[in-house]
């Protein structure tokens, strides 16, 4: 009986955490899309730190080093994908600090924000490259066609043709980015036996 009553509190716990994850990821995406369509670019660069210690405090309390690492890594290829799809004429983020054809930092934030649902909300993805890649495809174009909607980049005609483009690059993105997180927060467990 206490095992089961055990087994509920940590299904409950996990679940709490998942949807305190998503709230907090779509609170970032918010900031970052929000502030840059109305001028405020900055805004992304003060929520996200404050949502990364509310993660670290909540969730990852063990794995602070680990947080930093996954997020810095992810901005990278952040960085790459959506400079791609700026060169390739698909996107135009609206421009802060950095020159085209790079991503400005609010942007990057989007990215640092998204790192913190790959442990957690999306954790599953982890042993499921494939899973992550169609995923990716199928709701990655969504955001950013939103993001285009609220104001903070502009899509190149023929929109339906760009948002294909953006779903491509993501088929490559999420596995990558779902591999990385597997190696960096659970290494140990693989070499026990898998990621638990």
């Amino acid at each position: 009986m206490k095992a089961h009553a055990t087994g509920w509190r940590l299904s409950i716990g996990r679940l709490a955490k998942g949807f305190c994850n998503l709230l907090s990821i779509d609170i970032g995406w918010a900031a970052c899309i929000m502030g840059a369509s109305h001028g405020y670019h900055w805004l992304g660069l003060i929520v996200v730190p404050i949502l990364f210690i509310i993660h670290i405090t909540l969730i990852e309390t063990q794995k602070i080093r680990t947080v930093f690492t996954v997020a810095l890594i992810t901005m990278g290829i952040g960085f790459f994908a959506d400079t791609l799809l700026v060169v390739l004429g698909t996107v135009e983020p609206k421009r802060w600090i950095m020159p085209p054809p790079f991503i400005p930092l609010w942007d990057l934030m989007i990215w640092a924000n998204f790192s913190l649902a790959l442990d957690v909300s999306l954790r599953y993805l982890q042993k499921k490259p494939f899973a992550a890649a169609i995923l990716g495809a199928v709701l990655a174009p969504g955001t950013y066609f939103a993001g285009d909607r609220l104001g903070a980049l502009h899509f190149a005609e023929p929109i339906a043709l760009n948002l294909v483009w953006v779903g491509m690059v993501w088929f490559f993105v999420m596995p990558g980015l779902s591999l990385m997180s597997r190696y960096y927060y659970h290494r140990q467990n693989d070499d026990d036996g898998g990621c638990r």
